[in-house]
């Protein structure tokens, strides 16, 4: 069944409400860890363990990709989770640790505790025994060091078709405008 529309008013409040729906459901972004997490957990390693090695450390510390977010953790961020750290809460980083510091587990499974490691500047949750150096992020200077550029940001397909949706709005509405122009 079909409505007629019988104004070029309504046809463009029809365009822009569909444009403006559309472009919200195409603004719910992924979710990403918080830029917070990694000097909170610098500052509290180095309280709770001043002669261990200073660094921010990686995402990847407590993540499984560089991306982060939750139900991205790795084993150590799972650790830290259990010892009462949660999603978008970096306040909680000095509780928790100091609760996963008196267990003292061993989240990777490698014979080694997590404190032990983290005063090495191993990573907690990738089982090497030998130690592995990953809790840092690798910085290099000098020969062979080189800045990156930053990766293109990701195609956002619903802003894009939330944007067709406007631009057919306004072109059935200048279409609708011709035809009535031509009729008088």
């Amino acid at each position: 069944m079909s409505h007629p529309i019988k104004t070029p008013r309504s046809v463009f409040r029809a365009a822009l409400l569909c444009g403006l729906v559309l472009a919200s459901l195409g603004r719910t972004g992924t979710a990403h860890a918080s830029s917070n997490y990694p000097p909170e957990l610098a500052r509290v390693i180095g309280k709770q363990y001043p002669m261990a090695v200073q660094c921010v450390p990686a995402c990847t510390a407590c993540h499984l990709t560089t991306v982060g977010g939750p139900g991205m953790m790795n084993k150590f961020g799972l650790s830290l989770e259990k010892y009462g750290l949660l999603p978008g809460n970096p306040g909680l980083i000095e509780n928790a640790f100091t609760k996963l510091a008196a267990a003292n587990p061993d989240s990777d499974g490698d014979g080694k505790t997590d404190t032990d490691e983290i005063q090495a500047g191993n990573s907690p949750s990738l089982a090497f025994p030998d130690g592995e150096g990953q809790f840092c992020p690798d910085i290099k200077y000098g020969c062979g060091a080189r800045i990156a550029a930053a990766p293109a940001p990701a195609v956002d397909r619903f802003g894009l078709l939330s944007a067709g949706g406007v631009v057919l709005g306004f072109a059935a509405l200048r279409r609708r405008r011709r035809a009535q122009a031509r009729r008088k």
